[in-house]
């Protein structure tokens, strides 16, 4: 059990991540409590599509800046960048892995058949 200011500092987050276990963040009651809490507040709609004012249902709570690369800000709604940011962004499936994640795209692609690539 981790107690409150290993949680407040992503200790135990930098913890799952050395020993590749971050799964377990991402079932953590810490986490779920909290991605409830951000898709109740922006209505369960994916901040994306509203912004091109189409109206989407939010299945995925993106961190803005990644739990890997900061793990400190893994339980936090903002950062501050010069000014308050979002860090928990509601989005759809689609947005999360064509816009927020696009480098998976390519990690999931099949390699060519052949030399020229068709």
């Amino acid at each position: 059990m981790y107690t409150d200011e290993q949680i407040k500092t992503g200790q135990w987050i930098r913890e799952l991540i050395a020993e590749d276990r971050l799964h377990e963040f991402y079932v953590s009651s810490a986490w779920l409590r909290l991605r409830d809490e951000v898709l109740r507040e922006y209505k369960g709609e994916c901040q994306n599509c509203k912004r091109r004012g189409k109206y989407v249902k939010a299945t995925i709570v993106h961190h803005v800046k990644h739990v890997r690369e900061f793990p400190e800000l893994a339980l936090s709604k903002t950062y501050t960048d010069g000014k308050e940011q979002m860090q928990l962004k509601p989005v759809c499936k689609d947005c999360h892995e064509y816009a927020e994640h696009p480098e998976r795209l390519r990690w999931n692609a099949k390699e060519p058949l052949t030399e020229e690539r068709w």
